[in-house]
Protein backbone atom coordinates (compact mmCIF):
# COMPACT_ATOMS: atom_id res chain seq x y z
CA UNK A 1 0.00 0.00 0.00
CA UNK A 2 1.16 3.63 -0.54
CA UNK A 3 1.43 4.28 3.19
CA UNK A 4 3.43 1.11 3.70
CA UNK A 5 5.78 2.09 0.86
CA UNK A 6 6.37 5.47 2.49
CA UNK A 7 7.03 3.81 5.81
CA UNK A 8 9.56 1.47 4.20
CA UNK A 9 11.28 4.41 2.52
CA UNK A 10 11.42 6.20 5.87
CA UNK A 11 13.02 3.20 7.56
CA UNK A 12 15.56 2.79 4.77
CA UNK A 13 16.80 6.31 5.42
CA UNK A 14 16.98 5.75 9.16
CA UNK A 15 18.82 2.47 8.66
CA UNK A 16 21.36 4.23 6.43
CA UNK A 17 22.06 6.81 9.13
CA UNK A 18 22.28 4.12 11.79
CA UNK A 19 24.74 2.11 9.74
CA UNK A 20 27.16 5.05 9.49
CA UNK A 21 26.95 5.79 13.23
CA UNK A 22 27.53 2.11 13.97
CA UNK A 23 30.59 2.03 11.70
CA UNK A 24 32.00 5.11 13.40
CA UNK A 25 31.67 3.63 16.88
CA UNK A 26 33.16 0.32 15.70
CA UNK A 27 36.22 2.08 14.31
CA UNK A 28 35.38 1.13 10.72
CA UNK A 29 35.33 3.42 7.65
CA UNK A 30 32.30 5.70 7.81
CA UNK A 31 30.77 8.77 6.21
CA UNK A 32 31.71 11.69 8.45
CA UNK A 33 29.00 14.00 7.17
CA UNK A 34 26.30 11.47 8.10
CA UNK A 35 27.69 9.99 11.34
CA UNK A 36 28.71 13.34 12.85
CA UNK A 37 25.32 14.94 12.11
CA UNK A 38 23.10 11.91 12.73
CA UNK A 39 20.49 13.50 15.00
CA UNK A 40 19.99 16.49 12.72
CA UNK A 41 19.68 14.22 9.68
CA UNK A 42 17.14 11.98 11.48
CA UNK A 43 14.95 14.97 12.30
CA UNK A 44 15.26 16.31 8.74
CA UNK A 45 14.50 12.89 7.26
CA UNK A 46 11.38 12.37 9.39
CA UNK A 47 10.17 15.86 8.51
CA UNK A 48 9.80 14.79 4.87
CA UNK A 49 7.01 12.29 5.59
CA UNK A 50 3.34 12.61 6.54
CA UNK A 51 2.39 11.91 10.13
CA UNK A 52 0.46 8.87 8.90
CA UNK A 53 3.67 6.91 8.30
CA UNK A 54 5.36 7.89 11.58
CA UNK A 55 5.29 5.85 14.80
CA UNK A 56 2.60 6.96 17.28
CA UNK A 57 3.22 8.85 19.39
CA UNK A 58 6.25 10.62 17.87
CA UNK A 59 8.70 11.47 20.63
CA UNK A 60 10.47 14.82 20.63
CA UNK A 61 13.79 13.07 19.85
CA UNK A 62 12.92 9.96 17.87
CA UNK A 63 16.37 8.33 18.02
CA UNK A 64 19.54 9.08 19.93
CA UNK A 65 23.04 8.36 18.66
CA UNK A 66 23.23 5.31 20.94
CA UNK A 67 19.98 3.86 19.63
CA UNK A 68 21.05 4.47 16.04
CA UNK A 69 24.32 2.63 16.56
CA UNK A 70 22.48 -0.44 17.75
CA UNK A 71 20.59 -1.00 14.50
CA UNK A 72 21.94 -4.36 13.18
CA UNK A 73 22.29 -3.78 9.43
CA UNK A 74 24.89 -4.91 6.89
CA UNK A 75 27.06 -2.29 5.09
CA UNK A 76 25.08 -0.42 2.43
CA UNK A 77 26.22 1.74 -0.49
CA UNK A 78 25.77 5.51 -0.23
CA UNK A 79 22.21 6.63 -0.76
CA UNK A 80 21.54 9.24 -3.40
CA UNK A 81 20.78 12.72 -2.16
CA UNK A 82 17.09 13.53 -2.23
CA UNK A 83 15.98 17.01 -3.07
CA UNK A 84 14.13 18.91 -0.34
CA UNK A 85 10.35 18.38 -0.27
CA UNK A 86 7.97 21.32 -0.12
CA UNK A 87 6.01 21.12 3.16
CA UNK A 88 3.12 23.48 3.92
CA UNK A 89 2.67 23.94 7.68
CA UNK A 90 -0.84 24.96 8.71
CA UNK A 91 -1.31 28.69 8.29
CA UNK A 92 2.30 29.18 7.21
CA UNK A 93 4.32 29.81 4.09
CA UNK A 94 5.89 27.06 2.02
CA UNK A 95 9.40 26.08 2.94
CA UNK A 96 11.97 27.14 0.36
CA UNK A 97 12.73 24.45 -2.18
CA UNK A 98 16.43 25.34 -2.45
CA UNK A 99 18.58 24.76 0.61
CA UNK A 100 22.29 24.90 1.40
CA UNK A 101 21.94 22.08 3.93
CA UNK A 102 22.05 19.18 1.45
CA UNK A 103 25.18 17.01 1.37
CA UNK A 104 26.91 17.14 -2.05
CA UNK A 105 27.84 13.80 -3.59
CA UNK A 106 31.59 14.49 -3.42
CA UNK A 107 31.32 14.79 0.38
CA UNK A 108 30.04 11.21 0.68
CA UNK A 109 32.30 8.16 0.91
CA UNK A 110 33.21 7.44 -2.70
CA UNK A 111 34.56 4.02 -1.76
CA UNK A 112 30.99 2.77 -1.18
CA UNK A 113 29.10 5.08 -3.54
CA UNK A 114 26.48 3.58 -5.87
CA UNK A 115 28.04 2.82 -9.26
CA UNK A 116 26.55 1.26 -12.41
CA UNK A 117 27.31 -2.39 -13.18
CA UNK A 118 30.48 -2.82 -15.23
CA UNK A 119 32.62 -5.54 -16.76
CA UNK A 120 35.61 -3.25 -17.35
CA UNK A 121 38.99 -3.56 -15.62
CA UNK A 122 39.56 -2.02 -12.21
CA UNK A 123 41.35 1.30 -12.00
CA UNK A 124 44.31 -0.37 -10.27
CA UNK A 125 44.88 -2.61 -13.32
CA UNK A 126 44.64 0.26 -15.82
CA UNK A 127 46.86 2.51 -13.68
CA UNK A 128 49.46 -0.26 -13.40
CA UNK A 129 49.53 -0.58 -17.19
CA UNK A 130 49.93 3.20 -17.43
CA UNK A 131 52.89 3.20 -15.01
CA UNK A 132 54.51 0.23 -16.73
CA UNK A 133 54.37 2.07 -20.07
CA UNK A 134 55.92 5.17 -18.54
CA UNK A 135 58.68 3.17 -16.90
CA UNK A 136 59.43 1.29 -20.12
CA UNK A 137 60.07 4.60 -21.89
CA UNK A 138 62.72 5.57 -19.32
CA UNK A 139 66.20 4.25 -18.64
CA UNK A 140 67.04 3.20 -15.10
CA UNK A 141 65.31 4.46 -11.99
CA UNK A 142 62.99 7.38 -12.59
CA UNK A 143 61.76 9.57 -9.76
CA UNK A 144 58.79 10.87 -11.77
CA UNK A 145 57.37 7.37 -12.19
CA UNK A 146 57.78 6.61 -8.48
CA UNK A 147 56.04 9.87 -7.58
CA UNK A 148 53.17 9.05 -9.95
CA UNK A 149 52.84 5.58 -8.42
CA UNK A 150 52.58 7.04 -4.92
CA UNK A 151 49.88 9.53 -5.94
CA UNK A 152 47.81 6.94 -7.80
CA UNK A 153 47.85 4.66 -4.76
CA UNK A 154 46.72 7.61 -2.66
CA UNK A 155 43.75 8.11 -4.99
CA UNK A 156 42.73 4.44 -4.64
CA UNK A 157 43.07 4.59 -0.85
CA UNK A 158 40.83 7.64 -0.58
CA UNK A 159 38.33 7.09 -3.42
CA UNK A 160 38.39 3.30 -3.84
CA UNK A 161 39.33 0.85 -6.58
CA UNK A 162 36.37 0.57 -8.99
CA UNK A 163 35.80 -0.41 -12.63
CA UNK A 164 37.58 2.23 -14.65
CA UNK A 165 34.46 3.32 -16.57
CA UNK A 166 32.45 4.06 -13.39
CA UNK A 167 34.50 7.04 -12.21
CA UNK A 168 33.01 10.49 -12.68
CA UNK A 169 33.99 14.08 -12.07
CA UNK A 170 32.48 13.65 -8.60
CA UNK A 171 35.34 11.29 -7.72
CA UNK A 172 37.89 13.86 -8.86
CA UNK A 173 36.19 16.56 -6.79
CA UNK A 174 36.14 14.23 -3.78
CA UNK A 175 39.87 13.67 -4.22
CA UNK A 176 40.44 17.43 -4.23
CA UNK A 177 38.37 17.70 -1.04
CA UNK A 178 40.81 15.34 0.68
CA UNK A 179 43.88 17.01 -0.82
CA UNK A 180 42.71 20.29 0.66
CA UNK A 181 44.15 19.02 3.95
CA UNK A 182 47.04 16.95 2.55
CA UNK A 183 50.37 18.28 3.97
CA UNK A 184 52.74 19.54 1.32
CA UNK A 185 55.81 18.41 3.27
CA UNK A 186 56.42 14.64 3.35
CA UNK A 187 57.69 14.81 6.95
CA UNK A 188 54.18 15.80 8.03
CA UNK A 189 52.76 12.53 6.67
CA UNK A 190 53.79 9.81 9.17
CA UNK A 191 54.12 6.33 7.68
CA UNK A 192 52.15 4.72 10.52
CA UNK A 193 49.01 6.75 9.70
CA UNK A 194 46.55 5.99 6.92
CA UNK A 195 45.80 8.63 4.30
CA UNK A 196 42.47 9.49 5.94
CA UNK A 197 44.13 9.77 9.35
CA UNK A 198 46.73 12.14 7.90
CA UNK A 199 43.96 14.27 6.36
CA UNK A 200 41.98 14.29 9.62
CA UNK A 201 45.07 15.28 11.61
CA UNK A 202 45.56 18.35 9.43
CA UNK A 203 42.00 19.67 9.23
CA UNK A 204 43.16 22.58 11.38
CA UNK A 205 45.83 23.24 8.68
CA UNK A 206 48.73 23.31 11.11
CA UNK A 207 50.84 21.79 8.33
CA UNK A 208 51.11 23.80 5.11
CA UNK A 209 48.70 22.48 2.43
CA UNK A 210 49.51 21.80 -1.21
CA UNK A 211 50.00 24.65 -3.64
CA UNK A 212 47.43 24.99 -6.42
CA UNK A 213 49.97 24.06 -9.11
CA UNK A 214 51.08 20.91 -7.25
CA UNK A 215 47.49 19.88 -6.60
CA UNK A 216 46.34 20.49 -10.15
CA UNK A 217 49.40 19.59 -12.24
CA UNK A 218 50.81 16.97 -9.90
CA UNK A 219 48.12 14.95 -8.12
CA UNK A 220 45.06 15.54 -10.34
CA UNK A 221 46.95 15.41 -13.64
CA UNK A 222 48.42 11.95 -13.04
CA UNK A 223 45.03 10.54 -11.97
CA UNK A 224 43.39 11.95 -15.10
CA UNK A 225 46.17 10.55 -17.28
CA UNK A 226 45.85 7.11 -15.72
CA UNK A 227 42.04 7.16 -16.00
CA UNK A 228 42.20 8.07 -19.68
CA UNK A 229 45.16 5.84 -20.58
CA UNK A 230 43.13 2.66 -21.12
CA UNK A 231 40.51 4.01 -23.53
CA UNK A 232 41.75 2.13 -26.59
CA UNK A 233 42.60 -1.06 -24.70
CA UNK A 234 39.47 -1.34 -22.56
CA UNK A 235 36.94 0.64 -24.63
CA UNK A 236 35.36 3.25 -22.36
CA UNK A 237 34.74 7.00 -22.43
CA UNK A 238 37.05 9.42 -20.59
CA UNK A 239 36.00 12.11 -18.13
CA UNK A 240 35.91 15.33 -20.14
CA UNK A 241 34.72 18.89 -19.56
CA UNK A 242 34.62 18.65 -15.76
CA UNK A 243 34.75 22.04 -14.03
CA UNK A 244 36.52 21.21 -10.79
CA UNK A 245 36.73 23.61 -7.85
CA UNK A 246 39.95 24.10 -5.96
CA UNK A 247 40.16 25.23 -2.32
CA UNK A 248 41.09 28.77 -1.34
CA UNK A 249 43.92 27.36 0.77
CA UNK A 250 45.68 26.01 -2.35
CA UNK A 251 48.38 28.63 -2.84
CA UNK A 252 48.38 30.15 -6.34
CA UNK A 253 51.53 29.95 -8.45
CA UNK A 254 53.84 32.93 -8.04
CA UNK A 255 55.04 34.40 -11.31
CA UNK A 256 58.69 35.23 -11.80
CA UNK A 257 59.54 38.86 -11.10
CA UNK A 258 62.12 41.04 -12.78
CA UNK A 259 65.52 41.30 -11.12
CA UNK A 260 66.83 44.82 -10.69
CA UNK A 261 70.16 45.88 -12.20
CA UNK A 262 71.95 45.94 -8.85
CA UNK A 263 70.68 42.46 -8.00
CA UNK A 264 71.85 40.98 -11.30
CA UNK A 265 75.22 42.61 -10.74
CA UNK A 266 75.50 41.06 -7.27
CA UNK A 267 74.35 37.67 -8.62
CA UNK A 268 77.04 37.61 -11.34
CA UNK A 269 79.77 38.71 -8.91
CA UNK A 270 78.80 36.08 -6.35
CA UNK A 271 78.61 33.35 -8.99
CA UNK A 272 82.07 34.06 -10.39
CA UNK A 273 83.56 34.37 -6.89
CA UNK A 274 82.20 30.93 -5.92
CA UNK A 275 84.70 29.19 -8.18
CA UNK A 276 82.11 26.84 -9.74
CA UNK A 277 81.36 26.82 -13.45
CA UNK A 278 77.59 26.40 -12.98
CA UNK A 279 77.33 29.34 -10.56
CA UNK A 280 79.46 31.53 -12.81
CA UNK A 281 77.99 30.76 -16.23
CA UNK A 282 74.41 29.49 -15.92
CA UNK A 283 72.95 32.88 -14.83
CA UNK A 284 74.82 34.60 -17.68
CA UNK A 285 73.68 32.01 -20.24
CA UNK A 286 70.07 32.37 -19.10
CA UNK A 287 70.21 36.16 -19.42
CA UNK A 288 71.87 36.08 -22.86
CA UNK A 289 69.82 33.25 -24.44
CA UNK A 290 66.46 33.17 -22.62
CA UNK A 291 66.63 29.36 -22.36
CA UNK A 292 65.44 27.16 -19.48
CA UNK A 293 67.79 25.87 -16.80
CA UNK A 294 67.05 22.19 -17.51
CA UNK A 295 68.21 22.54 -21.12
CA UNK A 296 71.30 24.66 -20.40
CA UNK A 297 72.80 22.22 -17.90
CA UNK A 298 72.60 19.36 -20.44
CA UNK A 299 74.51 21.09 -23.23
CA UNK A 300 77.57 19.31 -24.60
CA UNK A 301 80.43 20.67 -26.67
CA UNK A 302 79.03 19.00 -29.79
CA UNK A 303 75.77 20.94 -29.38
CA UNK A 304 77.55 24.19 -30.27
CA UNK A 305 78.30 25.13 -33.87
CA UNK A 306 78.79 28.14 -36.17
CA UNK A 307 75.45 28.32 -37.96
CA UNK A 308 76.15 31.46 -40.00
CA UNK A 309 79.41 33.35 -40.50
CA UNK A 310 80.33 34.64 -37.07
CA UNK A 311 77.02 33.51 -35.53
CA UNK A 312 77.25 30.65 -33.03
CA UNK A 313 74.25 28.61 -31.95
CA UNK A 314 73.46 25.72 -29.61
CA UNK A 315 71.05 22.91 -30.31
CA UNK A 316 70.31 19.64 -28.55
CA UNK A 317 68.98 16.62 -30.41
CA UNK A 318 66.85 15.72 -27.41
CA UNK A 319 68.64 12.38 -27.02
CA UNK A 320 72.39 11.84 -26.78
CA UNK A 321 74.83 9.05 -26.09
CA UNK A 322 76.76 9.58 -22.87
CA UNK A 323 79.09 6.96 -21.35
CA UNK A 324 77.88 4.48 -23.97
CA UNK A 325 74.26 4.96 -22.89
CA UNK A 326 71.59 6.85 -24.82
CA UNK A 327 70.05 9.50 -22.60
CA UNK A 328 66.98 11.72 -23.03
CA UNK A 329 67.54 15.44 -22.50
CA UNK A 330 64.73 16.95 -20.36
CA UNK A 331 63.36 19.42 -22.90
CA UNK A 332 59.85 20.75 -22.32
CA UNK A 333 58.53 20.49 -25.87
CA UNK A 334 59.61 20.07 -29.50
CA UNK A 335 60.11 23.82 -29.77
CA UNK A 336 62.91 23.56 -27.19
CA UNK A 337 64.89 21.39 -29.62
CA UNK A 338 65.32 24.28 -32.09
CA UNK A 339 68.72 25.94 -32.23
CA UNK A 340 69.17 29.16 -30.26
CA UNK A 341 71.71 31.94 -30.72
CA UNK A 342 74.68 32.37 -28.40
CA UNK A 343 75.53 36.03 -27.81
CA UNK A 344 78.78 37.35 -29.26
CA UNK A 345 79.93 38.23 -25.72
CA UNK A 346 80.36 34.48 -25.08
CA UNK A 347 82.82 34.41 -27.99
CA UNK A 348 84.73 37.40 -26.60
CA UNK A 349 85.31 35.81 -23.18
CA UNK A 350 86.44 32.48 -24.71
CA UNK A 351 83.50 30.41 -23.50
CA UNK A 352 82.47 29.25 -27.00
CA UNK A 353 86.00 28.07 -27.83
CA UNK A 354 86.28 26.19 -24.52
CA UNK A 355 82.80 24.65 -24.88
CA UNK A 356 83.55 23.38 -28.41
CA UNK A 357 86.70 21.67 -27.11
CA UNK A 358 84.64 19.51 -24.74
CA UNK A 359 83.28 17.37 -27.60
CA UNK A 360 80.61 14.93 -26.44
CA UNK A 361 81.15 15.77 -22.76
CA UNK A 362 78.59 17.76 -20.79
CA UNK A 363 79.71 21.32 -20.09
CA UNK A 364 78.36 21.24 -16.54
CA UNK A 365 79.62 17.81 -15.52
CA UNK A 366 79.39 18.47 -11.79
CA UNK A 367 75.62 18.68 -12.21
CA UNK A 368 74.99 15.99 -14.83
CA UNK A 369 76.75 13.31 -12.79
CA UNK A 370 74.06 13.68 -10.08
CA UNK A 371 70.95 11.47 -9.97
CA UNK A 372 68.57 14.34 -10.76
CA UNK A 373 70.59 17.10 -12.48
CA UNK A 374 67.67 19.46 -13.08
CA UNK A 375 66.47 19.34 -9.48
CA UNK A 376 70.00 19.73 -8.14
CA UNK A 377 70.68 22.65 -10.47
CA UNK A 378 67.52 24.39 -9.28
CA UNK A 379 68.63 23.89 -5.66
CA UNK A 380 72.14 25.20 -6.36
CA UNK A 381 70.78 28.27 -8.12
CA UNK A 382 68.44 28.90 -5.18
CA UNK A 383 71.42 28.79 -2.83
CA UNK A 384 73.34 31.15 -5.11
CA UNK A 385 70.51 33.70 -4.85
CA UNK A 386 70.61 33.36 -1.06
CA UNK A 387 74.39 33.72 -0.91
CA UNK A 388 74.12 36.85 -3.04
CA UNK A 389 71.51 38.13 -0.54
CA UNK A 390 69.23 39.40 -3.28
CA UNK A 391 66.15 37.19 -2.91
CA UNK A 392 63.54 39.37 -1.24
CA UNK A 393 60.47 37.79 -2.86
CA UNK A 394 59.56 34.28 -4.06
CA UNK A 395 59.16 35.64 -7.56
CA UNK A 396 62.84 36.61 -7.69
CA UNK A 397 64.45 33.38 -8.89
CA UNK A 398 66.54 31.89 -11.68
CA UNK A 399 63.59 31.95 -14.09
CA UNK A 400 63.61 35.76 -13.72
CA UNK A 401 66.72 35.81 -15.93
CA UNK A 402 64.86 34.09 -18.77
CA UNK A 403 62.03 36.59 -18.35
CA UNK A 404 64.59 39.39 -18.34
CA UNK A 405 65.88 38.32 -21.76
CA UNK A 406 62.36 38.18 -23.20
CA UNK A 407 61.55 41.63 -21.81
CA UNK A 408 64.84 43.12 -23.08
CA UNK A 409 64.29 41.66 -26.56
CA UNK A 410 60.81 43.18 -26.59
CA UNK A 411 62.18 46.57 -25.49
CA UNK A 412 64.60 46.44 -28.45
CA UNK A 413 61.63 45.89 -30.82
CA UNK A 414 62.66 42.39 -31.90
CA UNK A 415 59.75 40.71 -33.66
CA UNK A 416 57.58 38.55 -31.39
CA UNK A 417 57.84 35.46 -33.60
CA UNK A 418 61.64 35.64 -33.50
CA UNK A 419 61.59 36.02 -29.71
CA UNK A 420 59.46 32.88 -29.47
CA UNK A 421 61.85 30.94 -31.71
CA UNK A 422 64.88 32.03 -29.69
CA UNK A 423 63.51 31.13 -26.24
CA UNK A 424 61.86 27.85 -27.30
CA UNK A 425 58.20 28.85 -27.16
CA UNK A 426 55.59 27.35 -29.45
CA UNK A 427 54.86 29.81 -32.25
CA UNK A 428 51.58 30.69 -33.83
CA UNK A 429 48.94 32.97 -32.34
CA UNK A 430 47.27 32.52 -35.71
CA UNK A 431 47.76 30.38 -38.83
CA UNK A 432 50.01 32.93 -40.58
CA UNK A 433 52.70 32.57 -37.88
CA UNK A 434 53.06 28.87 -38.69
CA UNK A 435 54.19 29.43 -42.28
CA UNK A 436 57.80 29.99 -43.31
CA UNK A 437 60.91 28.67 -41.57
CA UNK A 438 60.34 27.23 -38.11
CA UNK A 439 63.81 28.40 -37.06
CA UNK A 440 65.55 31.77 -36.99
CA UNK A 441 66.73 33.25 -40.26
CA UNK A 442 70.31 34.49 -40.63
CA UNK A 443 69.20 38.10 -40.33
CA UNK A 444 67.22 37.42 -37.15
CA UNK A 445 70.04 35.31 -35.69
CA UNK A 446 72.52 38.17 -36.13
CA UNK A 447 70.20 40.49 -34.27
CA UNK A 448 70.31 38.21 -31.21
CA UNK A 449 74.07 37.61 -31.50
CA UNK A 450 74.76 41.34 -31.47
CA UNK A 451 71.96 42.49 -29.18
CA UNK A 452 73.38 45.34 -27.04
CA UNK A 453 74.21 44.38 -23.46
CA UNK A 454 72.73 46.47 -20.66
CA UNK A 455 75.27 49.28 -20.14
CA UNK A 456 74.34 49.54 -16.45
CA UNK A 457 75.71 46.04 -15.74
CA UNK A 458 79.48 45.54 -15.44
CA UNK A 459 80.27 42.25 -17.21
CA UNK A 460 84.04 42.59 -16.78
CA UNK A 461 84.21 39.83 -14.14
CA UNK A 462 83.66 37.26 -16.93
CA UNK A 463 86.82 38.27 -18.82
CA UNK A 464 89.86 36.06 -18.30
CA UNK A 465 88.04 33.19 -16.58
CA UNK A 466 89.78 29.79 -16.49
CA UNK A 467 86.90 27.56 -17.60
CA UNK A 468 88.89 24.34 -17.17
CA UNK A 469 89.59 25.22 -13.54
CA UNK A 470 85.98 26.19 -12.89
CA UNK A 471 84.72 22.94 -14.46
CA UNK A 472 87.01 20.79 -12.27
CA UNK A 473 86.00 22.42 -8.98
CA UNK A 474 83.99 20.04 -6.80
CA UNK A 475 81.58 20.85 -4.03
CA UNK A 476 82.43 19.44 -0.59
CA UNK A 477 80.09 16.79 0.81
CA UNK A 478 78.86 16.83 4.40
CA UNK A 479 79.47 19.42 7.12
CA UNK A 480 82.56 21.56 7.17
CA UNK A 481 85.03 20.73 9.94
CA UNK A 482 85.70 23.42 12.51
CA UNK A 483 89.07 25.13 12.67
Amino acid sequence: APEEAKGLELMRGLVRIGQQVSAKQAGQPYDEMIADNAEMLVASHIGKYDKAVLPTPVPERLYTSTQLSAVPVPPQPDATIEKPVVITPEGGRKKRLISANVIPAFMLDRRTANRPPSTKALFSAVASEYLAARRASKLGKNNDVETAESRLNLFVELIGDHPVDTYTATDLQAFIEFLKFWPSNAKDRPDHLSAREIVDSNRDLRSKPLARKTLEEGYLAVVKSALNSGQTTHDYKPIVGARLKYPDTARPAISAEQLGISKMQKLFETGVASGFLDNAMLPLLALLTGRRLGLLIHLTGNDIREKFDGVWVAQTAGIIQHNNVWKRIPIKNDASARFFVLHDFLVEIGFIEWAKSQGDKFLFRELTRLSDPSKSASSYMGRLFQEAKIKEAKGERFHSLRGGFIAEAGDQNIEKRNRQLQVGHEIGDDEHDKYGFQTLTEKAARVFALMPLNPDIDFSMFSGLDFDKLAKAKRNRGRKSRG
